[in-house]
């Protein structure tokens, strides 16, 4: 990760100890890796979201097709 080794170049140029400096990299990378989404983080959340929106469309549309069914049926009794 350049980013830390970006951090552990700045600590230790600025008199950190290597024990120190080391630390806090270990530190943000632990952070980052549980409250940063990755890319694929992302690409697995839009596929779950685009799966539920089909769904739903599905649903709706069969629902829309079932009502417009039983319209035409008491149109063709009483019309």
């Amino acid at each position: 990760m350049q980013l830390g080794i970006a951090l552990y170049n700045a600590l230790r140029s600025a008199d950190v100890s290597d024990e120190k400096a080391m630390d806090v990299v270990n530190a943000l990378e632990s952070e980052m890796n549980q409250h940063l989404a990755t890319k694929h983080d992302l690409k697995q959340e839009i596929s779950q979201l685009e799966t539920r929106l089909t769904v739903r469309i599905g649903g709706m549309i069969a629902g829309s097709v079932g009502v417009l069914s039983i319209v035409m049926a008491v149109l063709k009794v009483f019309g």
